[in-house]
């Protein structure tokens, strides 16, 4: 791949890096004195370095015309209208070399046909606001001085007769008429030049009050004048924008009120200027590229341009929109080797800062870069990019700050894009080394592009997207992947990168908060993380009217009592660092393993097993949870108010925002850290002797109520059916009979079977009374059971009694109520014989046997649907369900229904629990075309100022957006919240249950996520 240093040759005074500022300013009374700088006042010199516009050869020749009364011109007064340093200037030279010139002149042929060039001499009045005195007078000659503009063009067209033709108007400031300027001209041809009109009207006004009426009377006697003189033409310019005439340099209102001043004066003679723009913006690239380079070969950068198009189409996804358009070709063709983002860049965004002086300022920092690149020639050079600007170097660094007056970057520049001579490497430079080393310095190109488009106005116009910032810097060398590499490692570690949320890539005058608020945070000391983290694990797992009783960070058996307490079964958290496993665990720690089975100081066997629930932190999660809660104690640094006085005011607000938001995300982390379940029961992780079983608490379900952990291991041991509360179906009685000494005793105080709950690891844990209470009545109801209280004895068919757990009250098995003579109940003798409902004995009845140790059976379909499958039902009607993982409960909905030869479905309904879960499928459901959706939520929630909101809808997924954009700011700050949602799927035709269709719509509707879901479909009729 050829580099700009094979294609393209600089002009030996930009190569030697020998251009003098004055070289880049245009003077034009230096040049009619015959005193300007060689680039400026040799003619052969000037139009050699000049690109002929069309604005420029059109001004030429009109007129050039217009002088040599040769006719067809298209004006006698010609406007130029551009902002400064657009060419304005540069043109009124060329037509003072033009005219003074013949047709010998070389390259003029370029610019005009010299048939028109004036053959005989011309009278010229150069004037130019910034050479005027009206204070003091210009000096003339020797005793002469004007303080007018009128004084000054009558002495350059007429001498010294023609200046005191005009004196007492000079001295007085008072306009002279046409006929006294048509007197001025006489019969010989003049070309009057005005330039930098606002400078003049600035000094004049300090001078004379009346300044601006009696400007706009000159001007109108002016363009009378000269309208009526075949052989006189003017030419004036004003600094304003061509596509809205509105001035934006420093003399903005002095360029309006001559542009108003013109305006009328074209309105009273009646004669309408020429407006001409001296350089289109798409001729400003060929003015660039003929001051700054003597040669390009253009055939040899074609496969140069083409190499950068296939970059361009290659990468278009990650570029922005501009980069593989045509038009983007076509332009790089025509201003190679300057690549069309540099162009787009100086034009759009530096071009905008008022004191850059649009062309003037683009060769001024363009030769300084060519000189630079040409004295370093990197190997990836193929062509000239925005971040070939290099601050680092002091003549461009200078231009910036001071030139520019973007002192204020200084900081930003020498600690993220280029430090000084002598100054620590800044973060561009220091990644660059790090990761980049021996690679083109991808990380400064990027400082460096930023840096290009902060320097803007207004605000708004300030940044650089992503996508086009990987368009300006990738090359058929530096692949656009790299480009974003680089910028997310320099986004991680700048000191000055706009950090406000939405805001486009663009450096501040000041630190950015995400740095301020990192230092602040690499203050935090390792043992303030450990004292933050034990108090806050401490608030969340607390036991105050919670189920658990807990016990925090014990060192060994002998912290974790072996007792019933007050009934709370307890939830040991253990030490982060102490114990902490992966993030599926295949065998039991060895900390929990003797906590489970040993008490005191471990010689004796634990009594109560089943009492006792453990929650261990993931070890993948430790070090997010002590850096998430780092971040909050710098953030607590930040909110002291003496750094607090230090940061802006929105910075202020925000640390502040930062630090409240920092309370829940520390929660979070610590909940989604703290995820892992050891739990008593028959089927134990790998078989351990604990007979602890394990399962997770699923990430979004911990993020939901952070500041309630207990909330979550209550519903994670509830979906295990391990925990019982009050309303929970009870254990089955025989089960709970086998489970405990009832079995062999066969009798029990309701006090002891109580405890033996607490000891048996394969029963339930009681959270209440309530489902005991109800497991003894079933039992009671089917035979199990015989319940006695002092000496009333309870059996099926009799009234159903109020369970006591006491000392005092028994239950027993069927065989052991016989034999003790407690059943069946025997007649008094007063009494006939009893019925079957009178004493409750049971006579078998169609399908129902009892056997001698209380077992029942029953003949008769189970309550409910048939099972096929781990949390997949089938019933007769048509209806699949399915529950676990929305993922998984899909895909078991679709297998059920091919087992089952159902070929299509209705119908979907997804039922989700948790608003986050949910909010993830509404997205997937409100962009799945073939199907008719309805959604349904049911709420209940507290928040800060909200005591209770309950909130059930159903209705359409329009509807339903409206109201989610409603209710997730609500969520997001809630105390707590008990969210449902469903939505419903009707086919517009039925869907195939094949493996493919099955397989498109899983994928469709869990693309955003999905937690745990309950899920339902109907077949659909057969054709």
């Amino acid at each position: 791949m050829k580099t700009i240093f094979d294609l393209c040759v600089p002009r030996p005074d930009v190569l030697a890096g020998r251009l003098r500022d004055e070289e880049f300013a245009a003077d034009l009374g230096q040049v009619v004195a015959g005193k300007a700088s060689a680039e400026y006042g040799d003619p052969e010199r000037f139009f050699r370095h000049t690109h002929p516009t069309k604005g420029l050869k059109t001004l030429l020749e009109t007129v050039c015309r217009r002088l040599s009364d040769t006719g067809g011109e298209l004006n006698a007064v010609c406007r130029l209208d551009t902002q400064f340093g657009g060419g304005k200037t540069h043109s009124l030279i060329a037509l003072i070399h033009a005219v003074q010139s013949d047709s010998g002149l070389p390259g003029i042929e370029d610019f005009i046909d010299s048939s028109l060039l004036p053959t005989g001499p011309v009278r010229i009045a150069a004037l130019s606001g910034e050479n005027s005195d009206p204070a003091n007078g210009m000096q003339l000659e020797y005793g002469l001085h004007a303080r007018s503009l009128w004084g000054e063009m009558a002495y350059r067209l007429a001498g010294r007769e023609g200046f005191e033709r005009v004196i007492k108007s000079d001295e007085t400031h008072v306009a002279p008429g046409s006929d006294t300027l048509i007197e001025l001209f006489g019969d010989q041809p003049c070309l009057i030049l005005i330039d930098e009109i606002a400078v003049y009207l600035r000094k004049i006004a300090r001078v004379f009050p009346d300044a601006t009426n009696q400007f706009t009377a000159f001007a109108q006697s002016l363009f009378k004048a000269v309208s009526a003189s075949p052989k006189v033409s003017l030419v004036y310019t004003l600094a304003v924008r061509a596509d809205d005439k509105e001035a934006t340099d420093a003399y903005r209102i002095e360029q309006q009120i001559a542009m108003a001043a013109f305006d009328e004066a074209e309105s009273v003679s009646g004669r309408k200027a020429t407006q001409l723009n001296p350089t289109e913006e798409d001729e400003t690239v060929f003015v660039l590229k003929r001051r700054l380079f003597e040669r390009i070969d253009a055939e040899g950068a074609t496969p140069v341009i083409a190499a950068y198009r296939d970059v361009w189409k290659r990468n278009a996804d990650s570029l922005s929109d501009d980069a593989d358009r045509p038009e983007t070709t076509t332009q790089f063709e025509r201003g190679y080797p300057l690549h069309p983002e540099l162009l787009s860049t100086l034009i759009e965004k530096t071009s905008s800062l008022n004191n850059f002086q649009r062309t003037r300022g683009m060769l001024r920092l363009l030769a300084r870069t060519v000189y630079d690149l040409w004295q370093n020639k990197p190997a990836d050079a193929t062509a000239i990019h925005p971040h070939h600007i290099n601050p680092g170097v002091q003549a461009i660094r200078d231009e910036i700050t001071t030139r520019l007056a973007q002192g204020q970057y200084t900081p930003a520049i020498a600690a993220d894009v280029a430090a000084v001579s002598g100054m620590a490497a800044s973060v561009a430079q220091g990644l660059d080394e790090k990761e980049y080393a021996g690679q083109p310095p991808v990380t400064s190109y990027v400082a460096r592009t930023i840096l290009l488009h902060s320097l803007a106005f207004p605000d708004a116009v300030r940044g650089v997207l992503p996508d086009r910032l990987r368009s300006s810097v990738c090359s058929p060398i530096v692949e656009p992947a790299f480009v974003e590499s680089a910028r997310r490692r320099f986004m991680e570690e700048s000191l000055f990168l706009d950090d406000r949320p939405g805001a486009p890539m663009r450096f501040m005058t000041e630190a950015n908060l995400t740095q301020l608020i990192r230092k602040a945070t690499n203050e935090v000391e390792p043992h303030e993380i450990h004292a933050e983290l034990g108090e806050r694990i401490r608030d969340l797992f607390a036991g105050r009217n919670q189920p658990f009783d807990p016990i925090f960070f014990p060192a060994g058996p002998y912290e974790v009592p072996d007792e019933i307490g007050e009934g709370q079964p307890f939830l040991v958290v253990l030490n982060y660092d102490a114990a902490a496993v992966a993030a599926e665990p295949s065998s039991l720690p060895n900390e929990i393993l003797e906590m489970a089975t040993r008490k005191g100081t471990g010689n004796e066997f634990r009594t109560f097993q089943n009492n006792l629930v453990f929650v261990v932190a993931d070890q993948g999660r430790v070090s997010g949870m002590k850096e998430t809660v780092k971040r909050r104690l710098g953030l607590k640094r930040m909110t002291t108010p003496d750094r607090l006085r230090d940061l802006a005011d929105y910075q202020q607000e925000q640390v502040k925002e930062e630090f409240r938001k920092s309370d829940v995300a520390a929660s979070v982390q610590v909940a989604q850290c703290y995820r892992h379940l050891f739990y008593p029961s028959s089927n134990p992780l790998a078989g351990n002797e604990a007979r602890l079983a394990h399962t997770l608490i699923s990430l979004p379900s911990a993020a939901e109520h952070p500041g309630n952990c207990q909330r979550q291991i209550h519903r994670a041991l509830r979906d295990q059916k391990k925990v019982l509360s009050s309303g929970d179906a009870p254990d089955a009685p025989a089960f709970v009979r086998d489970q405990t000494p009832l079995k062999i005793k066969g009798e029990i105080t309701t006090l002891e079977l109580r405890n033996e709950f607490r000891r048996a690891p394969n029963l339930s844990i009681l959270l209440g009374d309530e489902p005991l209470t109800q497991c003894i009545r079933q039992g009671i109801d089917s035979d199990v059971f015989i319940y006695r209280v002092g000496d009333q004895v309870f059996g099926k068919g009799d009234p159903t009694p109020a369970i006591q757990i006491a000392d005092n009250a028994f239950i027993y098995t069927m065989s052991r109520a016989t034999q003790q003579g407690l059943w069946p109940r025997k007649p008094t003798p007063a009494e006939p014989p009893a019925s079957e409902a009178a004493t409750g004995i049971s006579l078998g009845g169609s399908g129902t046997t009892t056997d001698d140790s209380g077992t029942t059976t029953t003949d008769s379909p189970a309550d409910g649907p048939p099972t096929t499958g781990p949390g997949t039902t089938a019933q007769s009607t048509g209806r699949l369900t399915a529950t676990g993982p929305l993922r998984q409960a899909l895909t078991k909905l679709f297998e059920q229904a091919r087992s089952q030869k159902i070929e299509k479905f209705a119908n979907v309904r997804i039922r989700l629990f948790g608003h986050k879960d949910t909010w993830d499928v509404h997205q997937a459901v409100a962009t799945f075309n073939g199907a008719t959706s309805t959604s349904e939520f049911s709420v209940v929630m507290q928040a800060e100022g909200i005591e209770e909101l309950a909130l059930e809808f159903r209705g359409n997924m329009q509807r339903a957006n409206t109201l989610k954009s409603n209710l997730t700011p609500l969520l997001q700050t809630a105390t707590d919240a008990d969210f449902k949602g469903a939505y419903t799927l009707t086919f517009n035709a039925p869907l195939a249950t094949d493996t493919t269709s099955g397989e498109t719509f899983i994928k469709a509707m869990t693309k955003y996520g999905g937690g745990e879901a309950y899920v339902e479909a109907e077949a659909a009729a057969k054709d």
